[in-house]
């Protein structure tokens, strides 16, 4: 017998071997046949009729249009469509620079980003649910990617995979890209009223995509009036922003802030530095500002970020740069306090209005951008945004820092920033460069997940094997052996 057959026989026998686990489908992550009949698939949409395909019970569709939007404008609706249209494949991305990590080995290594292909027509979401029967009247959780405001997308990680908490977990999982960077949160404001919202699109098409799920989801097997909305690090923050937007009232019932929380957006004093700074660094005339809505991205963005180096230091001479560290990181690259789409600093009293029904999840990892010590950057945020909420006795609050430290790379990354994903979305095994995926961990991310699709099922966090979760100021140490703090 030859290599390549004992090979195969080994392959096969080891696949077997897997899928004979008594452990959840989930973690095995079997392989089956996918349907991919249009006929078996088809949902209908405001828009038009989409095909998604069928993976071990799961209807998976990618790439619907929820929305559309010249540059710098606000979204909305997409083209109509007649004919059923094919919705298996990611759509496109928006466009963002050179991802930090790309040239090291590491990251490249344990993240496995995938980015995807640019275009400034990307607003897209996409869907995995269990049913796709109207009144099924499944929870809905959308997951806001990270990146920052400037970079990523809904298919960057391969633990956003939402087909395990659609089929084990029975929620309906709804992903999406929207404008980033200098497309989202470019201030052009100071050049008339046709650039009014401009330095806020980016979170415009967000509560677009949530217009789309009310509107929608509920053909998709989902509960427009139960509605989670959850994001980590750019996520997060975006989650944070839109509690503060008064039009995403109601289309959002609970909210999940995992290394996110966030209190100081900019202000149209140094964001319209910042446009005109752009307008100028690519030499164009103020009263011939709508040139730049032809101006190449790769150029755009050059000249975008120089105007943000210029306005930050400035502000750094003027002594008016914030200075916690984070704050001092993105500077510059977020929405702004624009009195219309965005009227108070998220931190605010006016703000948290908004949102004072809104139950929350806050948290943080232990280690975050510092394998040697304790987090210092994103937790005192996170008990800031908890300590906010409930002296101004908002709905409440769940804290928790994830404690679970990886074993990959001789365990030399502790529990780094993004490391609760794949637990969350119940894909330790998926994402096993970056959790090592062994059995324990497997474990640890049934429970998690638990934890999440229950908060968004009840409001309350419950899961196996975890003890009795209470309000902040109570902290869920999460870990193969968790504990209240």
């Amino acid at each position: 017998m030859t290599l390549k057959p004992i090979a195969a026989l080994l392959g096969i026998t080891l696949l077997l071997a897997a899928c004979g686990q008594p452990a959840r489908r989930g973690a095995s992550q079997c392989l089956s046949a996918l349907e991919t009949s249009s006929t078996s698939s088809v949902v209908t949409t405001q828009s038009g009729p989409v095909a998604g395909y069928i993976d071990d019970g799961v209807y998976i569709y990618k790439g619907i249009p929820y929305g559309k939007a010249d540059r710098f404008m606000p979204p909305v609706d997409p083209d109509p469509w007649k004919e059923v249209r094919p919705s298996r494949a990611f759509g496109p991305v928006s466009p963002h620079g050179e991802r930090m990590g790309w040239r090291d080995d590491n990251q490249a290594f344990t993240m496995h980003w995938d980015d995807g292909f640019p275009d400034e027509d990307c607003l897209r979401v996409n869907v995995w649910t269990s049913s796709i029967k109207a009144g099924s009247k499944l929870p809905v959780m959308v997951w806001l990617h990270g990146g920052g405001f400037s970079e990523g997308s809904s298919q960057e990680l391969i633990c956003y995979d939402g087909t395990n908490l659609a089929r084990d977990h029975g929620v309906v999982v709804v992903s999406l890209n929207h404008r980033l960077n200098a497309l989202g949160y470019l201030d052009l404001s100071a050049y008339g009223a046709k650039y009014a919202s401009s330095g806020n699109v980016g979170m415009l098409d967000i509560v677009k995509a949530l217009e789309w799920v009310r509107d929608n989801i509920a053909n998709f097997g989902g509960d427009p009036s139960n509605v989670t909305i959850f994001g980590q690090s750019g996520g997060g923050g975006k989650v944070s922003t839109v509690m503060a937007m008064p039009s995403a009232k109601g289309l959002f019932h609970k909210a999940i802030v995992q290394s996110g929380s966030i209190f100081n957006l900019m202000t149209p004093q140094y964001s319209r530095r910042i446009g005109a700074a752009t307008v100028a660094n690519l030499g164009i005339a103020p009263s011939k500002v709508d040139e730049i809505a032809s101006v190449p991205y790769e150029k755009l963005l050059a000249a975008y970020r120089q105007a943000v180096q210029q306005v930050t230091e400035e502000a750094r001479q003027d002594g008016t740069l914030p200075t916690n560290i984070l704050d001092m990181i993105i500077y510059g690259q977020l929405p702004v306090v624009d009195g219309e789409v965005i009227p108070f600093q998220p931190a605010s009293s006016e703000a948290l209005a908004f949102s004072k029904d809104i139950p929350v999840i806050i948290g943080t990892v232990y280690n975050e951008f510092t394998p040697d010590r304790e987090d210092p950057i994103f937790r005192p945020l996170a008990i800031r945004q908890a300590e906010d909420r409930t002296a101004a006795g908002c709905a409440p609050v769940y804290m928790y820092l994830f404690s679970w430290k990886t074993p990959v790379l001789d365990g030399s990354m502790g529990s780094p920033h993004c490391i609760e994903i794949p637990f969350v979305f119940d894909n330790v095994l998926l994402h096993r460069t970056f959790t090592g995926g062994g059995e324990d961990a497997v474990e640890l991310g049934h429970r998690v997940s638990r934890l999440w699709t229950g908060f968004a099922k009840t409001g309350k966090p419950e899961s196996d094997g975890f003890p009795a979760w209470e309000p902040y100021p109570k902290t869920l140490s999460i870990d193969i052996e968790p504990t209240i703090q």
